[in-house]
């Protein structure tokens, strides 16, 4: 295939850009910043698209890195021909896939098609984008190729497997995916070192705590011993101190009757002296008040009698005589009678109420007395020993109780806590052992699925070396022969059958890398270009080399330039560098 032209209507700092190329060698000498690497990413973008951007990095992402830098519209056109004939792929790009436009035009058969089932690239090389980057596309500084199953499958001609290929690449990325995940999850000897180190450790803590709760048992059951002991003592204390109270009631008792018999007889000694007193003052005062009385009578009845007469003989019932008679005998006859009550009742006595009082009072007098004398007799022969009982004995036995009882719910809530505790570490011993066991058993069968994982990878590796090996040796002939155009030891380096260059030494092969960057460069150029004669199948391939030499020396320089007009004969070669030294055209 042949580029024929190409217009850029805007593509990073490129803008409205038109290029005409020819079959072989096209060089572009531009200075650093015009834009040259923009120049091949456009050239391949025609033919492969850009996919979205990655992962959300804006500066790994083609189609965000070469947005226009003066805006307008983004994309351009290339002209080419191939064994079929004339066209022109024309694509814009927006800001994600969805935006892109694609048209090929046929100038042979004027047909114009705006559907791209597949990459316009794999159509007409028959290769993907990223075997295209691996092979004819050598970007700046970057161009190390590596294999892939569609490269592995062109190269030994087995293009019928290369899905089983593709399969084996998936199956063992996947695997070594799996392996990563199951390595992960394997847990560490350290962990189950540790996990085993608790579980001792939690043993030795469940095992203080039963020897805790064994002395606390035996504490416990010391204070109960004591506090039954005590409660023993406290319950004949309470008898001894009930009897003794029952005793002083008693005694209490009858010192009060005996106070209320001695308060009640003093009062009825007292009530006979006031009686007795007022009953001799009442004869007294009798006796005194007497003769004024008896006067005063017999004046009253001889004033009467003397009235009554002197009205008879006012109305002349009576004579005086018999007036001064009536008179004289009734003067004489109540001073009779005077003389007779007065000299009856000056010796009266005590009257016979009085009397009676008198015995029945001295009645009371000797019942109380009696009474008295004998509740005395009950106090001096029951209660003269009895005392007021004393209840410090039996306040101090209380104290001692209550204080070992106390002590007791202590040291019992503290047999319980011990109990939670051995609880709690017996449920952390069982846990810490059933995580031990889980991560043995993880360890075993992580192990067991790691080897097996292991084990599948050796044998797609060995499949797909097998495969590889079939085109090793073709592959390094034709490496060994562009080597020798550089005049490089072809024994030096070889390809191995994982697409690497390793380099031949006395003590064994060693990776290229640690040789000098031009040396890394040209064997990289030399591996490519070995892989671009025996990929393509259907169109020869345009090659673009992006400043590919600038690493080399002078000789190889030379060398490298030999060889590109060499290959030039074959395949149309898009070239662009920075520095005259690097021209192919002097």
């Amino acid at each position: 295939m042949i580029l024929k032209k190409l217009h850029i209507e805007n593509f990073g700092k490129l803008s409205n850009l038109d290029i005409d190329f020819d079959s072989s060698l096209n060089q572009l000498l531009k200075d650093n910043g015009w834009g040259k690497s923009t120049l091949t990413v456009f050239i391949k973008a025609m033919f492969y698209g850009m996919s979205a951007k990655t992962r959300g990095e804006d500066y790994k992402s083609e189609r965000s890195r070469f947005m226009p830098w003066q805006g307008g519209v983004y994309g351009g056109y290339i002209d080419f021909q191939t064994k079929e004939g004339s066209f022109r792929v024309t694509r814009t790009f927006g800001k994600t896939p969805e935006g892109d436009s694609y048209e090929l035009f046929d100038y042979k058969n004027n047909k114009v098609t705006k559907e791209e089932r597949e990459p316009l690239g794999n159509t007409l090389f028959g290769i993907s984008e990223d075997s295209f980057k691996m092979t004819a596309f050598f970007p700046q500084l970057n161009f190390r190729s590596s294999a892939n199953s569609e490269l592995t499958a062109s190269l030994t001609g087995v293009n019928k497997y290369e899905d089983d290929l593709k399969n084996i690449d998936s199956a063992i990325k996947k695997l070594n995916e799996k392996r990563l995940d199951i390595k992960r999850q394997i847990p560490k000897k350290t962990e189950i070192e540790e996990k085993h180190l608790q579980i001792s450790h939690t043993q030795a803590l469940r095992r203080d705590i039963q020897d805790q709760i064994q002395s606390q048992e035996t504490v416990i059951s010391d204070l109960e011993n004591n506090r039954s002991l005590l409660q023993e003592k406290v319950e004949l204390e309470k008898q001894k101190l009930s009897i003794q109270e029952e005793k002083y009631k008693n005694k209490t008792l009858i010192e009060g009757q005996v106070q209320n018999f001695t308060s009640s007889l003093a009062s009825l000694y007292a009530k006979q002296n006031q009686f007795q007193s007022k009953a001799l003052e009442n004869i007294k005062s009798q006796r005194s008040n007497l003769p004024k009385k008896m006067i005063f009578i017999s004046l009253l009845l001889l004033v009467a009698v003397i009235i009554a007469m002197a009205v008879l003989y006012i109305v002349n019932i009576v004579n005086l005589p018999f007036f001064l008679a009536v008179a004289i005998v009734s003067v004489v006859l109540i001073a009779v009678l005077t003389i007779i009550y007065f000299k009856k009742y000056k010796d009266t006595k005590t009257p016979q109420v009085q009397q009676n009082l008198v015995h029945q009072f001295n009645d009371e007098l000797g019942q109380l007395e009696a009474k008295l004398a004998e509740l005395k007799s009950v106090l001096a022969e029951k209660y003269s020993s009895v005392e007021m009982p004393n209840r410090e004995k039996l306040d101090s036995l209380q104290n001692q109780l209550n204080n070992l009882n106390i002590e007791y719910i202590t040291q019992n809530n503290k047999l319980n806590s011990l109990k939670n505790q051995l609880e709690a570490s017996l449920n952390q011993e069982d846990y810490l052992i059933s995580q031990y066991e889980a991560l043995k058993d993880n360890l075993a069968t992580s192990e067991e699925k790691y080897t097996i994982v292991e084990k599948t990878i050796d044998y797609l590796l060995q499949a797909r070396d097998n495969v590889a090996t079939r085109y090793v040796s073709s592959i390094n002939s034709e490496f060994s022969e562009i080597l020798q155009e550089f005049s490089i030891d072809p024994n030096r380096f070889v390809i191995d059958n994982q697409w690497k260059v390793k380099e031949q030494t006395t003590i064994g092969t060693k990776d290229f890398e640690y040789s000098s960057q031009g040396y890394q460069d040209i064997i990289s150029f030399c591996q490519r270009v070995s892989l671009i004669n025996k990929i393509y199948k259907k169109e020869r391939p345009f090659i673009i080399l992006d400043d590919t030499f600038v690493n080399l020396d002078d000789n190889m320089m030379k060398c490298a330039k030999e060889i590109t007009k060499e290959l030039s004969k074959n395949y149309q070669i898009i070239y662009v560098c920075c520095h005259s030294r690097c021209s192919m055209l002097d």
